[in-house]
């Protein structure tokens, strides 16, 4: 069986004050372990990988010999065109290190900027300056390197559309493929949940969004997905996987797998996993919650969804499920019926939640 197989790293040189992800600092004495663990789970594995991301925490940060070894021991299950994507942060990898995990299957590098204003990345906990993104960026194409992603974010404390405007026109003239661009989200359990913040209003945030979907497509990155913009052929297809309802699945700390009706995760405690890698929840979905999921997670990219592939899919008329929903939002204009596809009009998918919602 053809899937998609997500691996997480969950070591980071120091926590960023907005990450609430499975990931910590300060731990770095048990990747030996963790790798070797993650191998194994990958050898035993019965299948062939259409895509690969190797996400954390900051994969770049561990000893590259582990990271480059972990490609090594996933690149005999890739089928051929396989996408290889490496989450990277500047300040934490060499030239030679960039080489060598290329050498290893790399192809894609997705590489956390955010901004390109020291006093937003100060304030977000990054560990790295401007010049080290530039640094990583030309080191990266030297090590052959192509595919390259920059992540972006906006509505960040005291920023404004100018300061913005300046990152963004510096990302597109970067020489980049790909661009992922997000809003800032204050999640619970982070450092700056606690903190008194001076952050953009609704307004100014839709503001920074509608900007960054102008300025991006003038410059050759097409939207396909709400936060995600890519130049002609180098969307993510992991990514798409997610959104499109299709298998992966995911091995360490805390990773999420997605196999038929199953949507199962590890448990998130490295030492837990290093010694018995048991599953902390599995939940198989009833038939609405997968044809729920393909509706909410497919109008999120600017395609939408085929009428058609939901029936042949599902053995169920879309009219007789979500019939009702879909002539509500039609008749609003917050949804496009075109053919056999349906999908969310630019001017909404800022707010398309409100949208998606009644799929639900």
């Amino acid at each position: 069986m053809n899937t998609g197989l997500y691996v997480h790293i969950p070591f980071c040189i120091k926590k960023c004050n907005y990450c609430d992800f499975n990931s910590y600092s300060g731990i770095f004495n048990l990747q030996d372990a963790y790798f070797e663990k993650l191998k194994n789970e990958i050898l035993a594995l019965d299948y062939n990988f259409e895509t690969v991301y190797i996400g954390g925490g900051t994969p770049t940060a561990v000893k590259n010999e582990n990271l480059c070894s972990l490609l090594e021991t996933i690149m005999p299950k890739t089928a051929e065109g396989c996408e290889v994507t490496v989450e990277c942060n500047p300040g934490t990898v060499s030239r030679a290190d960039l080489e060598n995990i290329k050498r290893a299957g790399a192809n894609r590098l997705s590489i956390g900027l955010q901004s390109t204003h020291e006093k937003h990345l100060k304030a977000l906990g990054r560990i790295h300056n401007l010049k080290d993104f530039q640094d990583c960026l030309k080191n990266a194409k030297m090590a052959g390197f192509e595919n390259i992603s920059l992540d972006l974010m906006f509505g960040l404390p005291d920023q404004n559309i100018e300061e913005w405007e300046e990152t963004l026109r510096f990302a597109v003239s970067s020489g980049v493929t790909h661009i992922s661009a997000y809003s800032l989200k204050i999640e619970e359990g982070t450092p700056f949940y606690n903190m008194e913040l001076n952050l953009p209003d609704e307004d100014l945030n839709r503001e920074m969004y509608d900007m960054a979907v102008k300025i991006l497509g003038e410059n050759g990155f097409n939207r396909y997905e709400i936060s995600n913009f890519a130049r002609k052929g180098y969307e993510s297809r992991h990514n798409l996987r997610y959104w499109e309802t299709k298998s992966f699945i995911g091995v360490g700390a805390g990773a999420y797998s997605c196999i038929d009706e199953k949507r199962y995760a590890y448990i998130k405690d490295i030492r837990g996993y290093i010694e018995k890698a048991e599953i902390e929840y599995c939940d198989e979905l009833t038939k609405f919650d997968e044809m729920s999921e393909f509706v909410f997670l497919g109008l999120r990219c600017a395609k939408g969804i085929s009428i058609s592939e939901f029936e042949t899919r599902f053995g169920y008329s879309f009219y007789d499920v979500f019939g009702e929903a879909m002539e509500k939002h039609i008749k609003r204009g917050t949804l496009i019926r075109n053919g056999d596809r349906i999908f969310v009009p630019d001017e909404f998918l800022y707010v398309s939640n409100m949208i998606l919602s009644d799929f639900v």
